[in-house]
């Protein structure tokens, strides 16, 4: 039977989350509680978990998912008057649990318009009938404490999906909300709630956010390095997911061609082995001699030999290595630690 201490099922999820989520998880923890889950994150990359492990911490997470929108006190909220439909006394109003998931008919392809749902006074279940891209996109830059209000209020595949297209530094912290007991009154329930659906409603179509990233992307790169961070500044001002986006493809893993010894070196300081071994297979050969020909004969043979063991790593592995090593260079270019020609 498997055996997982809180630190490592901890450690497991935010690691299968990904990076950005482990960040924020660590960003609420300090002491003893941050070091052991810093230690369970090593230990997971280098001894990888089992199936069994993986499967069991997300049956855990499922559950005490499930158990935290039923300990919520969810129930239905009345748009209208708000002498009549105050939440403050909502005996009759439908609890949401009542509710089979077939009334919500959650629609999730990739829609480029959205037709207006037929509402129905009732908050919640007006907020059912919303795409999930609606709300997760109305509610894209508003605090974790307000997406958790309204995530309490959703029908279970509702809520999953609207999680699903939230920014992925938001997940995690909206899974820590949703954890604790909410405490907010009626009133300011009701608020929210009414916000939201006006918020969602405004999205009137789903745009195509990866082709509009990759097109500025490619529009900064053959701009001065000088003008490239004050404009995504002032994207992020008006559009923060965005960009982040482009700044996530405004370098990519050849980049590093471009990097002189000494940068590419105090790159390649920052980088797991591990993780390095992975990314740099099938890669151009011009670009494999020239991390080789910056690494000691040490490092370099070292790093050859684990490269023949993980000759058959899958495509979605050498890709995700890239993308670690994309982040450390992003990081360093940022810092000014590293230049870029």
């Amino acid at each position: 039977m498997t055996m997982l201490t809180r630190s490592e099922r901890l450690a497991l999820l935010v690691n299968l989350l990904g990076d950005e989520a482990a960040a924020s998880a660590k960003a609420g923890l300090s002491g003893d509680a941050l070091a052991n889950l810093e230690n369970a994150i090593t230990d997971f990359q280098q001894y990888p978990p089992s199936q069994e492990e993986i499967d069991l911490v997300l049956d855990d997470f499922s559950s005490y998912f499930q158990m935290a929108l039923q300990a919520s006190g969810r129930s239905g909220l009345k748009g209208g008057d708000a002498e009549d439909d105050s939440l403050e006394d909502d005996d009759d109003a439908p609890a949401i649990l009542q509710l089979s998931e077939d009334q919500f008919d959650v629609e999730v392809e990739l829609n480029k318009r959205f037709d207006a749902p037929k509402l129905t006074g009732n908050l919640i279940v007006d907020l059912n009938h919303v795409h999930p891209y609606q709300l997760a996109h109305g509610l894209r830059n508003e605090r974790p404490q307000v997406i958790a209000i309204v995530v309490r209020r959703l029908a279970d595949e509702h809520a999953a999906k609207t999680i699903e297209f939230l920014p992925e530094t938001l997940r995690p912290l909206i899974f820590l909300q949703l954890a604790n007991q909410d405490s907010t009154s009626s009133r300011v329930t009701q608020c929210v709630l009414e916000k939201a659906l006006e918020l969602a409603l405004d999205v009137k179509e789903r745009r195509s956010e990866e082709d509009s990233a990759e097109k500025m992307a490619r529009l900064m790169r053959s701009m001065p390095r000088s003008l490239q961070g004050p404009m995504l500044e002032e994207l992020a001002k008006s559009d923060e997911e965005l960009a982040e986006q482009v700044k996530g493809l405004l370098y990519r893993f050849d980049d590093l061609k471009k990097l002189e010894a000494r940068d590419l070196q105090k790159l390649l300081g920052q980088c797991q082995t591990d993780v390095l071994v992975v990314a740099l297979q099938n890669v151009e050969e011009d670009l494999l001699n020239h991390v080789l020909g910056n690494m000691s004969k040490r490092a370099k043979e070292a790093l050859q030999e684990e490269m023949q063991y993980k000759a058959n790593a899958k495509q979605d592995e050498i890709d995700s290595g890239r993308s670690e090593v994309v982040k450390i260079l992003i990081e360093l270019v940022e810092s000014g630690a590293v230049e870029m020609a």
